[in-house]
């Protein structure tokens, strides 16, 4: 059985998901998914295609977590999917609700569902890519400096 402890969330960097959205899968060649938990901060860009979840409703909500259970069944189809937490630093939230939603995960999800967090959050992100449209959206470089 897979485990639902802090080992099962690994970190990813931002270089590595960057290769992924250029190719559009993971180096495993799966699907992956990004799930953005930042809320009132959530302006200013977000990766492209990456689903906005904030982190109080994860955390208060027990049927959000189950709403993204299913969107996620829904785009891994019969394989494995990799989904991507992050925030701003990834040094709170993000790993909080990666651990949140892991805890809410049948066992027979754990063998269909890879969580990460992403290394530094959007913070880094943005340092890197984000003036790349083609990887990062609705990017306002004045809230950054």
């Amino acid at each position: 059985m897979e485990s639902r402890s802090l080992t099962a969330i690994k970190y990813l960097d931002a270089q590595e998901l960057f290769r992924w959205l250029q190719c559009g899968f993971s180096a495993s060649h799966e699907p992956f998914q990004v799930v953005d938990v930042r809320g009132s901060d959530y302006i200013g860009g977000h990766i492209k295609d990456g689903w906005n979840y904030p982190y109080r409703q994860l955390r208060d909500d027990v049927e959000k977590c189950n709403e993204l259970r299913a969107r996620l069944d829904e785009k891994r189809g019969l394989g494995v999917i990799n989904c991507v937490f992050h925030c701003a630093l990834s040094q709170q939230r993000g790993p909080s609700a990666a651990m949140k939603f892991l805890r809410t995960l049948e066992d027979e999800d754990l063998a269909h569902i890879r969580i990460y967090v992403l290394r530094g959050g959007f913070n880094h992100w943005q340092s890197l890519y984000g003036e790349n449209s083609e990887v990062t959206e609705s990017y306002k470089a004045d809230l950054w400096r």
